[in-house]
């Protein structure tokens, strides 16, 4: 499997668990955790900035979000362990990406009625 379709699946699964996409996309401001994840991953090199950047505690969200983007971060790093460090940086640029599409269809969805 590419990375890229590894990535929209790892970001599908999780953007379906994530019980509150507006807190996870948006939080109490303008960005949420997801935003602010992928703008810093821009800028990251190595893994080792990425595995700073994915720290969850030095972001603002609410309890449950945190135990769902905990969860989702479990599983990005046990992936990372087998990537190179060039590959590892575009396939977690790549999950966040997706993982922003996955959560603004979710809440259109659950805006139109069509998800609960």
């Amino acid at each position: 499997m590419s990375i890229e379709n590894e990535a929209k699946r790892l970001a599908a699964t999780y953007a379906r668990w994530l019980r509150n996409p507006q807190d996870a996309l948006f939080g109490k401001e303008k960005e949420g955790v997801v935003i602010k994840i992928y703008q810093r991953l821009k800028q990251a090199k190595t893994k080792s900035e990425i595995l700073e950047i994915l720290q969850l505690n030095q972001y603002d969200m609410e309890k449950t979000t945190m135990n769902d983007m905990s969860r989702m971060i479990t599983e990005l790093i046990s992936k990372l362990n087998s990537y190179d460090e060039d590959t590892a940086v575009k396939f977690t640029i790549e999950v966040f990406r997706y993982l922003q599409i996955a959560l603004y269809t979710k809440l259109d969805s659950m805006k139109r009625g069509l998800w609960y």
